[in-house]
């Protein structure tokens, strides 16, 4: 070779963010995949099919 060669920052700044991009979505989408808590009153009758008897709010201040 007539010159040295170094890496192409573009690209290499390019590969990495859209790796980054495509792990962080996936993580995203597993964790809601794993996710077996019931989010509402509704779905845990579903579920259980049996009526719900009481329900504690969210409480954000005390």
């Amino acid at each position: 070779p007539e010159k040295p060669v170094s890496p192409n920052k573009k690209l290499n700044i390019a590969i990495a963010f859209l790796l980054g991009l495509m792990v962080s979505v996936g993580l995203a989408f597993l964790l809601e995949f794993l996710d077996n808590t019931f989010k509402t009153k509704e779905q845990l009758e579903r579920e259980l099919d049996i009526p719900v008897i009481g329900v504690i709010p969210n409480v954000k201040e005390l």
